[in-house]
């Protein structure tokens, strides 16, 4: 029964998720038709981008399919192969530089390296020379040849100083008398550098009052020519008045004479009263004004003691002038107080700025003092652990590689891979990678020489159970050494003329005491550094030497032929 309701259960699942699969299928169709439907009428703004980005894309295509229709012409055809032929010589030549700036690059690293090393050898080797070696005499009479020499060279120095010293004595006493006339030039200088600043400044005093009067005189001249001119107008318009009122005049004359005659004159006692009334109140007023301008005439005379206009007023600007000069310096002054103020004031601002600025400076640079302190001492503690660590390396690396040359030397394996190393010539630290290759490449042909010697080597019919005879390995014969020929060894005649003149003169008739170890060091050395004794000096042919003798002798060979 439970079986069944499972089964069902299951069933009515699979049909849900049929039916939902279905229903989202027919979603994706619907949604299918309508984008299919705004493509095809270009209603979506989306799409039209679209069709113009496939537009663009297709028109790129065709230039391209162009140019590479053009490119794959005959004339393209032809540089293409030279460019291809010019790319593959470029790239094998590329390859073979840049394999030789590689061998190159190795061969200046081992340089280097061996530079390096035997600076460090030649460093050591001087403290060793310099400590154990020399003789005390030698020394003693170097020492005298060198005492005699600095007693020569203080004497010659001690007569060059004194010939310094009076030339320095001549040298003070041009200088003091320099000094003299340059003190006089000064006094001269100075007192003519005064007159030039008086003569400055009252060439400057002139020039601002005459410009100064230039400008007044500019501007009164142009108020003249502007009264002048205004002068002029009113003149003009003045005449045209009095023209007017002649005409005016001509025609009430002719008017009062035509009245005079033909009218007859009525009398107006209140229009005459009023007119004299008029005339009597003009009068008055025509007195009014002389007495006030009469006054005013008076006051200026009061004031300033004179009667011609001109000079009044002459007096008059000058006054004004002076106080317009005043009013200037007084707003210079005032304007030069307010910006020394400011300034002050900017100072003291920046005093006060700098001394907060210098404080906030000092407490930092304290605080990073206290930090690098503690570096320090951290980096001091860190460097005496690593210092204990390289130590204790350096034992277990000195220690390896004397078992690592142990185990070369038990192996007996060669050291012909190591001529092509620069300064090289046994197994060390720095070629340890070519060690263990060569120490693996021994082993690997002794385990195959005692697989010889145990399958071919030991005999086929034995067959004993012995573990000692089955396992045991058989030394190789030995390789009896040979002399090599000398026609291998020397490649042509000893030359007799060098040989007497390098080798047989060094032998004496008298009897020699033999050398101790220095003096054999010392004769091995000068042996080494004489050219004779290197092998193409001294192995050659007679016709090929190049010494004078050599040639006396081979004349004298012809000429006894």
């Amino acid at each position: 029964m439970e079986n069944n309701t499972d089964y069902h259960s299951n069933d009515l699942e699979v049909a849900k998720r049929m039916e939902d699969e279905h229903l989202r299928l027919q979603r994706q169709v619907r949604v299918i038709q309508t984008d299919r439907l705004h493509r095809t009428m270009g209603v979506h703004p989306k799409f039209r981008r679209q069709n113009n980005l496939l537009r663009t894309l297709k028109k790129e295509y065709l230039n391209l399919y162009k140019n590479l229709k053009i490119a794959r012409s005959g004339a393209h055809k032809k540089n293409d192969k030279k460019m291809k032929e010019d790319l593959a010589r470029a790239l094998l030549l590329r390859t073979k530089t840049k394999q030789e700036c590689q061998e190159g690059l190795i061969l200046m690293s081992q340089i280097n390296g061996l530079l390096r090393r035997k600076n460090k050898e030649m460093i050591q080797l001087k403290s060793v020379v310099n400590t154990n070696s020399g003789q005390l005499e030698e020394r003693r009479h170097l020492s005298e040849n060198r005492l005699t020499s600095a007693e020569n060279k203080l004497e010659a120095a001690m007569w060059r100083f004194n010939v310094v010293q009076c030339e320095n004595k001549k040298i003070r006493e041009e200088i003091e008398h320099m000094l003299n006339d340059r003190a006089l030039f000064n006094q001269s200088w100075t007192k003519m550098l005064n007159s030039l600043n008086k003569g400055k400044k009252f060439l400057n005093d002139l020039f601002e009052s005459s410009t100064l009067a230039y400008d007044q005189r500019d501007e009164w001249c142009t108020k003249l020519k502007s009264v002048q001119e205004k002068g002029k107008i009113d003149q003009m318009v003045q005449v045209q008045e009095m023209r007017d009122l002649q005409k005016a005049f001509d025609h009430e004359m002719k008017l009062y004479n035509f009245l005079e005659r033909k009218g007859v004159i009525r009398i107006n006692k209140k229009e005459q009263e009023r007119e004299e009334a008029q005339k009597k109140k003009y009068e008055e007023d025509k007195q009014k004004d002389l007495k006030y301008h009469t006054k005013i005439f008076n006051d200026i005379y009061e004031y300033t003691k004179e009667h011609s206009v001109d000079k009044i007023i002459e007096m008059f600007e000058r006054v004004e002038n002076e106080n317009f000069s005043m009013y200037r310096l007084l707003n210079e002054f005032c304007a030069e107080n307010e910006v020394l103020r400011r300034n002050l004031n900017q100072i003291r601002q920046n005093i006060v700025d700098r001394k907060d600025w210098n404080e906030m400076m000092e407490e930092k640079r304290q605080n990073k003092l206290v930090s690098l302190q503690e570096k320090l001492e951290q980096q001091k503690r860190v460097t005496e652990e690593k210092r204990s660590k390289l130590a204790v390396k350096e034992q277990l690396l000195r220690e390896t590689m004397e078992e690592v040359y142990e185990i070369f030397n038990t192996l007996d394996c060669s050291v012909e891979p190591y001529a092509n190393l620069l300064g090289e010539k046994e197994p060390s630290l720095r070629n340890l990678d070519l060690t263990f290759r060569l120490i693996t490449e021994k082993i690997k042909e002794l385990v195959q020489i005692t697989y010889y010697y145990e399958r071919h080597i030991q005999k086929k019919g034995d067959k004993t159970t012995s573990r000692l005879k089955k396992y045991t390995v058989h030394p190789e014969p030995l390789d009896y050494w040979t002399a090599t020929p000398i026609n291998i060894l020397v490649p042509a005649d000893p030359c007799p003329s060098c040989i007497e003149a390098r080798w047989l003169s060094r032998v004496s008739d008298t009897p020699e005491v033999p050398f101790d170890k220095t003096q054999a060091m010392s004769a091995l050395t000068e042996l080494s550094e004489d050219p004779a004794f290197e092998r193409s000096d001294r192995i050659h042919p007679l016709t090929e030497c190049r010494v004078p003798r050599s040639r006396l002798i081979l004349a004298r060979r012809y000429m006894q032929y």
